[in-house]
């Protein structure tokens, strides 16, 4: 197949409005393509309708966790408690912490723009930290174009074909930072790379798009919705056979990831036009420009106790002795939420495609350890696991618990009383089958949410608890188990 594959539902919903740019893109679709945004659009209709059902302001969530909170209490003041699910009934939803401390930042965002290797970035604010650079390859000005380039390939050609691509239809994992394949990494020097999908996601999530001239160039303007900066992609057109297509309206610009991790099936990548702009799928033989990224710098480490498996833990001086791991499953530094799963599940939220859990409705008992529902103990092996309802209500009564920031996350720092220990968790939002976009999670930065192992009292078996905090209360309360939460996990 040697269409171009655009995967893009708003090309189909906004067909009308659409300038002749991205109309010469839509008539290259192939009919198993178009066939496959027709089922997206459905999909992402459905999803938007239940999105506007679903939105909610912090008030009536608090107003819901509440209500919540009654409900089960009556329940469990109904049913009878199976002894072997779950803790005694004084572990039990009811366990909150009120009037939260709200203390200054511990570890600064860092600057705002900066230089590396003569090349310049800007801190968008986003969630992973990843700065973006201000110029695509072979560009020395926002406006510039610079050059296009088929995907894995570092050099330019004359003609962009199937035959002239060196890793046409073959299967090639995501390359972003190796020189041999990635032309930001080999060009621009260590500590630059080509972004990933899941980075273009999170760009295009945290911040706003708008069609706008520079320069005399027409391009995306990007800016962030955190701290108001910005990006310019300029218009660069694609390179098809011999041919420079659309060059002074639509932008086209790869990832490193190829689609469901083959290459030989589609590149994804960022598209845009007069009327639109979206993530897509192409194929790799196609010339594309490329906007390179450099990774967030600033130290966020805290003081550590040990390591288990590589993963690094901390005293607490609790009276059982427990370890509380310093990152959540997922996540290379402690200001990085890392995954979310469903309860039970060992496959993260994003990459689970059924987003439903196998447990629910399933009578379980507690799973802490249980490698076929235990993420911590499947995935970071040896001793660690979930943390029950019964560690966190230790957790509660024998620390202090403070609403902060470090490096690019709000959320708490957990204090031991007993030496002086902490751990941060970072609030890292929950994942709803109805509310999660560009595979990010709601209330990112507002709301603390994690798993316990703790199935929920009662003869139901939908629920487990879960610790749901804010920035003024911490409550363990039951939730849906198809919900996405982090996992922090424990060892003893």
């Amino acid at each position: 197949m040697r269409k171009l594959m655009l995967v893009a539902f708003t090309l189909i919903l906004s067909v009308v409005a659409v300038n002749v740019s991205a109309q010469s893109f839509l008539k290259q679709l192939s009919n198993n393509v178009k066939k496959e945004i027709v089922n997206q659009v459905a999909g992402e209709v459905k999803k938007q309708v239940n999105k506007g059902v679903e939105k909610l302001t912090g008030e009536q969530q608090s107003q819901e966790q509440q209500s919540q909170a009654q409900t089960q209490q009556e329940q469990s003041q109904a049913q009878p408690v199976q002894a072997q699910e779950a803790p005694s009934q004084e572990a039990s939803s009811t366990i909150q912490v009120n009037d939260i401390q709200t203390i200054a930042t511990m570890i600064e965002y860092g600057a705002l723009s900066g230089k590396l290797n003569g090349h310049e970035w800007v801190d968008l604010g986003l969630p992973s930290g990843t700065r973006w650079a201000t110029c695509n390859v072979d560009a020395t000005s926002p406006e510039q174009p610079g050059k296009l380039y088929a995907w894995g390939e570092t050099a330019t050609k004359t003609s962009y074909t199937a035959e002239t691509c060196k890793l046409y239809n073959k299967d090639v994992a995501d390359f972003s930072g190796d020189k041999t394949y990635d032309l930001a990494a080999l060009k621009w020097g260590d500590g630059w790379r080509m972004p990933t999908k899941k980075e273009f996601d999170e760009l295009l999530h945290f911040c706003t798009w708008k069609y706008v001239q520079k320069g005399g160039r027409w391009g995306a303007e990007i800016t962030s919705m955190k701290n108001n900066n910005s990006i310019f992609l300029p218009a660069t057109g694609s390179k098809e056979g011999t041919s420079h297509q659309e060059a002074n309206g639509c932008g086209m610009y790869w990832t490193s990831t190829p689609y469901a991790d083959k290459g030989s099936e589609g590149i994804h990548e960022y598209h845009f036009g007069a009327a639109l702009g979206e993530m897509g799928v192409a194929e790799c033989f196609y010339g594309f420009a490329i906007r390179p990224i450099t990774d967030y710098d600033v130290n966020t480490e805290i003081p550590s106790s040990g390591e288990i498996n590589g993963h690094k833990w901390v005293d607490l001086g609790l009276p059982s002795g427990l370890k509380w791991a310093t990152c959540n499953i997922g996540s290379k530094a402690v200001d990085q939420d890392g995954d979310h799963y469903a309860w039970g599940e060992v496959i993260p939220y994003t990459d689970n495609e059924s987003k439903k859990n196998k447990l629910s409705g399933k009578e379980s008992g507690d799973i802490a350890g249980q490698e076929a529902y235990d993420a911590a103990r499947a995935l970071w092996g040896g001793t660690w696991r979930l943390p029950t309802e019964a560690d966190f209500k230790e957790l509660v009564e024998n620390c202090t618990f403070e609403w902060t920031s470090i490096g690019r996350r709000s959320g708490l720092k957990v204090t031991s009383k007993a030496n002086g220990n902490y751990i941060f968790l970072p609030a890292s939002g929950v994942f709803k089958q109805s509310s999660d976009s560009y595979g990010f999670s709601k209330n990112q930065n507002k709301y603390a949410s994690y798993w316990t192992s703790t199935p929920e009292r009662s003869s139901y078996h939908y629920g487990a608890y879960a610790l749901n905090c804010s920035s003024t209360n911490c409550i363990i309360l039951s939730s849906d188990r198809f919900c996405g939460y982090s996992i922090r996990p424990v060892s003893e």
